[in-house]
């Protein structure tokens, strides 16, 4: 069951297949994938990121900007409420058998208060995905509520952590960027590197690095392989991990 919950966790943390540069879908197209959120094309140059993590409501707009020289520029706009999935990861079925930290991530002796937060970045590429397109990217997240939730009311793991540090830290700070190159119709690579800085807390910084090779077999189905390196400091101490990553996206 603990497994189960962190697979579902893992679609947090996975690549997009309209991946994290400044371009958007076109019109009405829609992806999903089995680790990666919903995204639908908007009109205006506009995309809509829905995660499919309900317990965990968490939304975003990408809308792209005016560009400046030779780079597309995008801004991403999202707003999350994690109440309700911190809550559930506080195993309500423990608490039925009478084991309440059986199964949970959080312990149940911790109330979950009601917290919002709000994330706004930043996004350049410049280049082609023929040549190589290159991606920096950079944000702000800011929390409300969080002043009354206990600071070890966490969940400890590193994949999970520097995405849920801005309820306990009031800020944090993301700064990345990519690169994505096609080598033919078929096969691509992606290599991404992301920083959260948590200022305030007792998690200083992760890092996390991901090199994923794409096979794309149509304009309707991706397949993508590799690994992800994180590594950082946290409450529970520096740590660093070498994970597999995968996912199966499909288009419409």
């Amino acid at each position: 069951m603990r497994r189960l919950i962190i697979l579902l966790m893992f679609g947090l943390i996975n690549a997009q297949w309209s991946n994290g540069s400044s371009n958007v879908l076109d019109t009405q197209r829609k992806e999903i994938g089995i680790f990666s959120p919903f995204h639908i094309g908007l009109d205006n140059g506009k995309e809509l990121i829905v995660n499919k993590f309900l317990p965990m409501p968490n939304i975003s707009l990408k809308q792209q900007r005016p560009a400046i020289g030779d780079w597309q520029i995008a801004q991403r706009i999202q707003f999350e409420y994690p109440t309700m999935g911190m809550k559930w990861l506080q195993s309500p079925l423990g608490k039925e058998l009478g084991d309440p930290n059986m199964f949970a991530l959080i312990s149940p002796q911790f109330t979950i208060p009601n917290m919002f937060s709000i994330y706004g970045e930043l996004i350049g590429s410049r280049g082609n995905t023929i040549s190589g397109r290159v991606t920096v990217r950079g944000g702000l997240a800011l929390a409300l509520g969080g002043n009354k939730l206990s600071e070890d009311a966490t969940i400890d793991l590193p994949i999970i952590f520097p995405r849920l540090s801005v309820y306990y830290n009031g800020i944090a700070i993301k700064i990345g960027g990519e690169y994505f190159r096609q080598k033919n119709d078929k096969w691509s690579y992606l290599i991404d590197y992301d920083m959260f800085l948590m200022p305030g807390g007792r998690g200083r910084y992760a890092f996390e690095n991901k090199g994923m090779l794409v096979y794309s077999k149509s304009e309707k189905f991706r397949l993508l392989i590799g690994y992800k390196l994180i590594a950082g400091e946290y409450p529970f101490g520096a740590q660093a991990h070498l994970l597999p990553a995968f996912d199966i996206q499909f288009g419409w």
